[in-house]
């Protein structure tokens, strides 16, 4: 069985080589995540759908002066997110006001289930949930790219445009405030 990113790695060179149906596949895969992503930095769907097509619009275009990657996720991120900077620079949010409850209910909610399934208990579950709220807003960010979307320090560096050893101090720091304030509760 291969990997997911020997399987985007095969799918990415067939790209280069022209291949419509590897494009078409890659496409397919990614839309939906990418436009998850995207919408993290502006409200206005419409160009989050505009970036996401010109994205892919360039790598066909562009496809035979492409260079390998390693992690093809990885670069279609930071490929995205430069795009949706560029209107977007000196705007750029991490969640709007309007979307931050709903945005971070679902961060929330997500390391909610993850922990009710490996410890099988509610009670830790809430008071996971509290500790998370507890967080600033960077750090509840850099553990939900860690945890939940399961991002290396090195893609958290980059989207959070930070450096790496920012990173692990980051997540160190939001984990040990999260175990603090689960054992004082």
């Amino acid at each position: 069985m291969q990997s997911k990113t020997s399987t985007d790695s095969i799918l990415w060179k067939k790209v280069k080589l022209g291949d419509l149906e590897a494009f078409n596949s890659l496409y397919d895969q990614y839309v939906d995540i990418l436009y998850s992503f995207g919408i993290q930095y502006t409200t206005d769907t419409n160009y989050v759908k505009d970036c996401i097509h010109d994205l892919f619009l360039d790598i066909y275009k562009y496809r035979k002066k492409l260079s390998d990657v390693d992690n093809v996720k990885f670069y279609l991120f930071k490929s995205l997110k430069r795009k949706v900077n560029k209107k977007y620079k000196s705007k750029l949010t991490l969640f709007s006001s309007n979307d931050k409850t709903d945005k971070l209910a679902s961060v929330c909610q997500s390391i909610e289930e993850s922990m009710i399934q490996d410890e099988n208990s509610s009670e830790i579950a809430t008071k996971v949930s509290a500790a998370f709220t507890c967080l600033s807003k960077k750090q509840r960010r850099g553990v939900s790219l860690k945890f939940y979307e399961e991002r290396s320090y090195e893609e958290i560096a980059v989207i959070l445009g930070i450096s790496i050893e920012s990173v692990r101090t980051l997540i160190y720091r939001a984990v040990k405030k999260m175990r603090n304030e689960i054992e004082v509760k």
